[in-house]
C-alpha cells in the first residue's frame, strides 16, 4: 500500500512538473540523500517491432511496438546524433542496454515533426544488466519531457526519482532515435 501511495504522488509530482515546464537541471551535485547521473541512448531501429494498425508499414495511433539499444556514457553521441553508428568499433563499449516498449500517440510518420508527445512507453535500462537497473515511465516528444521513475533492482531497487530525457533531433545509423536521459534519484528518508 505504501507503495502504491508513493507512487501515486511521484506521478501527481511529475505531472505538476510537467505542466509548469519545469526540467530536472542536468549537472547537479550527488549528496547523501541524491544521485544524479546522465547516459546516453542509442535505439538500434533494426530491433523496432510495430504491430497493427498500419498504414504502408508506417505505425499509426495506437500501434504498439518494442525496441531496443545500447546505453552509453553521457557525451559518447555527439550533436543530433545523425552520424553516429552504434555499430562503429571506434565507439565506446556500451555500457548497457536499453529496452522500450509503447504505444504510438501520433502515426509514425509525423515524428519528429510534430509538437505533441510521440509515445506513451514504458522504459528499462540495464546498468549493465537485469540486476542493477531502472524502469521508468511517460510520454516521449521532441522537446526535454520529465517521466517517472517507477522501480529499480539492486543499488537502484529502493530509490525513487524522475529522468529528464531528451531526443538529441537526429536518427542514427540505424534509423534509431539519439537520446540523453539523466536521472534523478533519491534515498527513502530515515522514515521510510
Amino acid at each position: 500500500m505504501r507503495y502504491w501511495t508513493l507512487f501515486k504522488l511521484s506521478s501527481v509530482c511529475v505531472a505538476v512538473l510537467i505542466f509548469l515546464g519545469l526540467t530536472v537541471p542536468a549537472a547537479m551535485a550527488d549528496d547523501d540523500e541524491r544521485i544524479v547521473f546522465t547516459v546516453d541512448v542509442a535505439e538500434d531501429f533494426n530491433k523496432f517491432v510495430p504491430t497493427p494498425p498500419l498504414d504502408s508499414g508506417v505505425p499509426q495511433r495506437g500501434s504498439f511496438f518494442i525496441t531496443e539499444g545500447n546505453i552509453y556514457p553521457a557525451g559518447t553521441i555527439q550533436g543530433d546524433g545523425s552520424t553516429f553508428d552504434p555499430e562503429d568499433p571506434n565507439v565506446p563499449e556500451p555500457i548497457g542496454r536499453w529496452f522500450c516498449r509503447g504505444t504510438h500517440i501520433v502515426a509514425g510518420d509525423q515524428i519528429p515533426a510534430t509538437p505533441e508527445p510521440w509515445v506513451y512507453t514504458s522504459q528499462l535500462y540495464f546498468l549493465p544488466d537485469d540486476e542493477t537497473s531502472i524502469a521508468t515511465s511517460g510520454v516521449e516528444q521532441t522537446a526535454p519531457v520529465v517521466r517517472a521513475v517507477t522501480g529499480g533492482t539492486g543499488k537502484f531497487g529502493n530509490l525513487s526519482g524522475v529522468q529528464e530525457q531528451e531526443f538529441l533531433g537526429g536518427f542514427n545509423s540505424t534509423g534509431g532515435v539519439n537520446l540523453r536521459v539523466t536521472f534523478v534519484l533519491r534515498r527513502p528518508s530515515n522514515g521510510d
